[in-house]
């Protein structure tokens, strides 16, 4: 019942963020229409979970997610990778540095996490394959970028009757299989843009020859979809009978984070790319939260065992694996500084990804300074908020971003700014959501690195 309570929550959230029209509007039903033709679909489902392989048509959005809070999880979970650990473009050529690293990362997603999170990790790789059959995204500096893109009837896309392809026995061999896929819907793709300029760039264009045109690359993006969840569903849930066969289960126990109580905590292996998300048995039920996670068929070893969770402060556990055994760990979390903190990262120390970059910020530069912007919060009306900062470096300045929704107007609040080496460090302002606010993020402007500007930064719901 609680992973059929998560998934509705993401529904939910994915409505309220996304319109009916936006980027390629028929990702849900081009993701459908692939399901609905695949040859072994209820073997996967009962390996996957019914609810998770169809959670797929809306996990396929998750790339136009990004830096988003989705409610158990971030959309950056999945999407910030250590082979792509930053936010690439969508259209060709850029969106070509995709698909190898998200291809190797949902298989092995598939073979070693949970269902839930396997499905969401090949979501990821799902939408940007059927990126690249929206017209505009194939053709280079498109013109007439939203026209060509959501002028389809998307009840209309149907594959039925096609036979998925394999695109190869191995990792390796279905790899080169896909970026030959991929390459043919580009060329397939890039011409129907050609076809349909000429149309909606008319002063009158008749949109129903457009719409013809796209229906075209929107049921050959579905084929290219089936052909990729074909394979990947056959290799990446093939019995592994060879090494790595080590499992570890863990449970954690969290403190409460007021205000957005149902995160996941993040499970990653320091210096591997094997990382995963917790999943809920309980939240809130006494004053926090709990639940499990897993990574199976694991090579033995020796491994560093990373945890955290907002509201916590982030454990580190040596751990040993076995080829062959089960190792159970029990993981508790202590509550950050001050308890509560909604801030993903608030010092700026957590640097899994990129050693350089701490995770969950992204960074600016102007001539003066680099602008530190954290992941979002997300804010519920009429509700106080506590925020603040430890300034180390002269000449920081901590700011709140207050939005009202993507694309609307936003305001910054001043939280401080250490002007001297006699000015006090810590600044801290009360801060009331109003009936618009959706999210805030914290600004740091500073002339260095966000640890040696900020001891910390903290957004705390207060009652």
């Amino acid at each position: 019942m609680l992973r059929k309570i998560v998934i509705a929550q993401f529904l939910f959230v994915l409505g309220l963020a996304w319109p009916e029209v936006r980027a390629w509007g028929p990702h849900p039903q081009i993701t459908k229409a692939a399901l609905e033709v695949l040859p072994h679909i209820e073997e996967v489902k009962a390996q996957l979970g019914e609810d998770n392989v169809m959670a797929l048509t809306s996990y396929c959005w998750m790339p136009d997610m990004r830096g988003r809070d989705l409610g158990t999880f971030y959309a950056d979970d999945y999407l910030l990778i250590r082979a792509l650990p930053r936010h690439i473009g969508h259209t060709m050529p850029a969106v070509s540095a995709a698909f190898e690293p998200y291809f190797r990362r949902a298989l092995q997603a598939l073979r070693t996490e949970s269902p839930a999170n396997a499905c969401r990790q090949l979501g990821t790789l799902v939408h940007f394959v059927e990126d690249v059959g929206a017209p505009p995204h194939a053709k280079e500096n498109c013109p007439h970028h939203s026209e060509l893109e959501n002028w389809v009837d998307a009840q209309l896309i149907t594959i039925q009757g096609y036979q998925p392809r394999l695109l190869g026995q191995s990792d390796e061999e279905a790899l080169q299989g896909l970026q030959a896929r991929i390459a043919e819907l580009v060329a397939f793709s890039k011409e129907r843009a050609e076809r349909a300029l000429p149309i909606v760039s008319s002063p009158n264009p008749d949109r129903s020859k457009v719409e013809e045109i796209i229906l075209e690359s929107a049921i050959e993006s579905a084929k290219v979809t089936a052909d990729l969840l074909f394979t990947m569903f056959t290799l990446g849930l093939r019995p592994n009978s060879g090494p790595g066969q080590s499992t570890l289960r863990g449970t954690i126990t969290a403190p409460a984070a007021p205000g957005n109580d149902d995160q996941s905590p993040r499970v990653v292996l320091l210096n591997t790319d094997y990382s995963t998300l917790a999943e809920a048995t309980s939240i809130g039920s006494s004053g926090g939260w709990q639940g499990k996670f897993v990574f199976r068929q694991l090579p033995a070893g020796k491994y560093q065992l990373f945890v955290y969770r907002i509201g916590a402060q982030p454990a580190i556990l040596p751990v040993e694996l076995r080829d062959g055994e089960v190792t159970h760990l029990t993981i508790e979390l202590i509550p950050s500084d001050p308890q509560g903190n909604l801030v993903y990262n608030p010092d700026g120390k957590t640097r899994v990804l990129v050693p350089d970059l701490p995770d969950r910020w992204s960074m600016s530069t102007s001539e003066k300074a680099k602008s530190w912007s954290s992941t979002v919060v997300p804010l519920k009306a009429g509700e106080k908020y506590r925020c603040g900062a430890v300034i180390k470096a002269v000449g920081t300045k901590v700011s709140l971003q207050v939005s009202q929704g993507k694309g609307s107007q936003s305001r910054r609040l001043l939280i401080g700014q250490r002007a001297s080496p006699e000015d006090e460090s810590r600044y801290e302002i009360e801060f009331v959501a109003e009936p618009n606010d959706t999210t805030l993020s914290i600004q740091v402007e500073t002339g260095g690195d966000l640890s040696e500007a900020i001891d910390k930064v903290w957004v705390v719901s207060t009652p």
